[in-house]
């Protein structure tokens, strides 16, 4: 005889036999209250008075949490009795299964509805269109008509707008998944406690549960029966939420450590590039004088020799300071369209003989990949640099690979990184399989002067000067390495269409530099530098006049009778920069042509002060081949 729980004329047999199973577990039952113990076949029990986990304890919830509402008071109740319901039901069903040694599901989920009777929870009653298999397709729609919960509310005299057999839902579908090994989840759509006519609950897997409700609803609406809100809960919700939190604030932590970074690499760069402007300066004039002391040396004078390393030295130095410039993305660009692909072909024969024999070179390139808009030459050199520290990280040898890819990046991917936005990139990897680096000396990577080679091996402005000129060419770079597991570094650029180039430094070509009989106007601040160009320009026949700034250009442009016929102007001067000149020399003299010059060549400059693509520009340090060149070509 079956009165434990209800069930459709198929399943009466297998729910029989699970009855048998319950009642003589639940007979062995050892109750000692000198010892404070209740057993049942030798599992310790608790007895538990009904209402404290259910309106008792939301009312508990609601005080402690009346700052916050009603609603999200029930909501902290119901995560926190349908999580540990669910769990026990989980552990009380793999224990009894365990114990009475069932292996078949529905065997194993036949005895939840009569353990559920016998341990006080409810009484079960299954409707006959459950589909209780073991798969996606697993339905279950049943009645508690007794259920502790909805009983607690109306003992005690109370009503709510919200089903609160919370603990029946998690415990019967925390049993029902342990029974199938299958994610299950219920939610109570009607609830005494409510009004309703009985507590029924619909069980199913979480990703069909909401659709499962809603055919139900549909077809009771048809029927002339509308039904209140229902709830879904979900396993763990609040720990759900909490990890969110957590994740975010790991993200936020990372994201502050990531902005301190490139503050500090900001910072750095500042101090870089103004070292840089002045110090290109000094070099300007160690350059002039050191070539007018060999033009006043005979061939054979013992002292040209020293005047020469000066010299030598002088262009070391000039080598320094531009790679200062691109680290600190204060040096000019001409930037055009062009395919990485391309690139890299031209250079597999010259990055071949440069890592020699002992290494092995592979290219792999995305056959169909977008172009990018940047500097041909810039990216050449970071690509030489990336893998001549690769080779440096091998000194035995080994072996490196330079991949493109088209990669779209969404909020996900750039959400890992610092600031990048979504978008359409072309990713150049090169990657080596030497001893990698620690995080420690991936946080110094891109600092000017840093290195890990030893004294003398290195400037430690290689992966500096990479930094500046992927930045300054709109890109991104990022650096993956583990101890023992090589190193990998992947640069973003963004695909671009055509767009017009910025001013650009004036091409360096074999022309010959030629003198003339032109009047030229030099506006330098720095007396060095201004002394070299204007005694330069003077050696090969031109009239030079001079001034320390735009305002002192104005009065002499303005008192001279001379047909100036060239004005050679520094940007950053005091009182009136070249920019400003400039405006004023093409509305009140526009037939005067201007050549700009500066060691600051701040990206900000050339960008937002209004010169024109093909603007003249001549970066410092000049020498004089370039500025005889640039002056003759502008004439």
């Amino acid at each position: 005889m079956k009165d434990t729980v209800k069930v459709p004329e198929q399943f009466e047999p297998i729910f029989r036999k699970a009855q048998e199973y319950v009642a003589k577990y639940f007979t062995e039952m050892e109750r000692d209250p000198t010892k404070g113990t209740l057993a049942i076949s030798g599992e310790r029990y608790i007895l538990v008075r009904a209402a404290s986990m259910s309106v008792d304890f939301f009312d508990t919830i609601r005080k402690l949490y009346k700052d916050q509402g009603e609603e999200e008071a029930h909501n902290i109740a119901k995560q926190f009795l349908f999580d540990i319901a669910h769990s026990i039901g989980m552990q009380d069903a793999r224990n009894f299964h365990l114990k009475q040694g069932l292996k078949d599901p529905v065997e194993k989920l036949s005895t939840g509805p009569v353990h559920f009777a016998y341990s006080g929870w409810a009484f079960v009653n299954i409707f006959p269109e459950s589909t209780p298999s073991p798969d996606e397709n697993y339905y279950l729609l049943y009645d508690h008509p007794y259920s502790f919960e909805s009983d607690s509310w109306l003992r005690a005299g109370r009503q709510t707008v919200y089903p609160v057999c919370v603990m029946n839902s998690g415990y019967s579908s925390g049993w029902c998944e342990e029974s199938f090994s299958l994610p299950l989840v219920a939610s109570e759509i009607m609830c005494k406690a409510r009004g309703d006519a009985a507590c029924r609950f619909i069980m199913a897997p979480p990703s069909r549960i909401e659709g499962r409700i809603k055919d139900y609803l549909k077809k009771e609406a048809l029927g002339g029966r509308r039904i209140a809100k229902y709830e879904i809960p979900g396993f763990f919700k609040r720990k759900q939420l909490e990890d969110e939190r957590r994740r975010a604030e790991e993200q936020l932590a990372q994201n502050e450590a990531l902005l301190r970074q490139a503050q500090k690499m900001e910072a750095i760069g500042r101090l870089a590039g103004g070292v840089a402007h002045d110090f290109n300066n000094l070099l300007t004039a160690i350059d002039g004088y050191s070539v007018f002391l060999l033009e006043s040396l005979s061939a054979g004078d013992p002292r040209r020799a020293d005047v020469e390393e000066i010299k030598k030295a002088g262009e070391r130095a000039t080598a320094l300071t531009r790679q200062l410039l691109a680290f600190s993305r204060r040096q000019v660009l001409a930037p055009q369209m062009l395919n990485l692909n391309i690139i890299l072909n031209n250079m597999q024969k010259l990055l071949s003989r440069l890592i020699g024999e002992h290494f092995e070179l592979s290219l792999l390139p995305e056959l169909a990949l977008d172009t990018i808009m940047t500097d041909p030459g810039q990216v050449e050199q970071v690509i030489m640099n990336l893998t001549l520290n690769a080779k440096d990280a091998m000194p035995g040898g080994g072996r490196i690979l330079i991949e493109t890819h088209n990669v779209y990046l969404d909020e996900v991917a750039t959400g890992r990184h610092e600031f990048i936005p979504v978008g359409q990139y072309v990713q150049l990897a090169i990657s080596d399989n030497g001893p990698g680096m620690d995080a420690e000396t991936q946080s110094h990577l891109f600092e000017p002067f840093f290195t890990t080679k030893k004294e003398g091996k290195g400037t430690g402005l290689g992966l500096s000067t990479v930094y500046g000129i992927v930045k300054q060419s709109g890109g991104y770079i990022y650096v993956y390495s583990e101890a023992g597991l090589g190193t990998t570094f992947k640069i973003y650029f963004p695909a671009s269409a055509p767009a017009a180039a910025e001013p650009v430094a004036a091409p360096v070509c074999a022309e010959p530099s030629r003198g003339g009989a032109e009047t030229i106007l030099v506006v330098e601040d720095e007396a060095l530098v201004r002394g070299v160009i204007c005694r330069t320009l003077r050696e090969k026949g031109y009239t030079v006049l001079e001034a320390r700034d735009g305002t002192e250009a104005l009065d002499i442009l303005a008192g001279t009778d001379k047909p100036v016929g060239l004005v050679l102007t520094d940007l950053v001067m005091p009182k009136m920069g070249g920019v400003e000149l400039g405006k004023r020399l093409k509305a009140d003299y526009p037939r005067i042509k201007v050549i700009y010059s500066s060691g600051y060549t701040d990206e900000a400059i050339i960008q937002t002060t209004g010169l024109k693509p093909g603007t003249s520009f001549l970066q410092k340090p000049v020498t004089q081949q370039a500025l005889l060149r640039s002056v003759a070509r502008t004439l």
